[in-house]
């Protein structure tokens, strides 16, 4: 019985599948040499052209594949690069090529790195903080938090912040009250004694709408 045309083809393929196992070596030797041809490489280019124009979507979805697969490889590689402080990562550091740089500038420079990440960790563990607007050294409570910065602090205390806030609403001719705040510039909690002061001197200054409401309310009720 004649075989049909799909197992001819899957004949065929199972030879070829044999024919480079058997010969691997060889072929790869074969490849890499005609790589090296210009006639060869004007068929590999032609060939990859009729392959994209054939099939634009498989070759869209096998580049970006490809593209992801190579984007997680440099990410680790660069991490370890600048995990280890590699020759490359130094160099990349001093915006040199690798190759352009001497062995010693490299060394000095990964001594530097070294010497700030300590000092980068010491600072993280510190209790004040240099303020950017008054120049002062001041509590951590003194800072917002801020997720940005590397000790989780922003930059400017919250007394520079208040009067910048402040100037900045008085420039539009926008009223400003200002809270209490307390020695770390925070708002400041008032005691039970303060805050049944305060409730009692609200009272007293404003006791006739205090009554009018009252009487309206029960005036409502009944």
């Amino acid at each position: 019985m004649p075989m049909t045309d799909e197992e001819k083809k899957a004949r065929k393929a199972i030879g070829a599948k044999k024919y480079r196992e058997a010969n691997k070596e060889r072929l790869a030797i074969k490849k890499a040499a005609d790589a090296k041809t210009e006639h060869n490489r004007a068929l590999d280019k032609a060939r990859g052209e009729r392959y994209r124009a054939a099939h634009p979507e498989r070759h869209r979805e096998t580049s970006r594949k490809a593209r992801a697969k190579r984007a997680l490889i440099e990410k680790i590689n660069a991490r370890q690069k600048r995990v280890e402080l590699m020759d490359s990562y130094v160099a990349q550091i001093l915006r040199m090529p690798t190759a352009a740089v001497s062995p010693e500038i490299i060394e000095v420079e990964r001594i530097r790195l070294k010497v700030k990440r300590l000092v980068r960790e010491l600072e993280n563990e510190r209790t004040e903080k240099k303020c950017s607007t008054c120049k002062e050294y001041r509590s951590l409570l003194s800072f917002s938090r801020c997720r940005g910065t590397k000790d989780g602090h922003g930059y400017e205390c919250l007394f520079c912040r208040r009067e910048r806030k402040r100037g900045a609403a008085l420039s539009k001719g926008l009223p400003y009250t200002p809270r209490k705040l307390d020695e770390f510039g925070r708002k400041r909690k008032h005691t039970p004694e303060e805050l049944k002061a305060a409730k009692t001197a609200y009272y007293y200054a404003n006791i006739e709408t205090i009554r009018a409401r009252d009487r309206a309310r029960n005036k409502h009720r009944k």
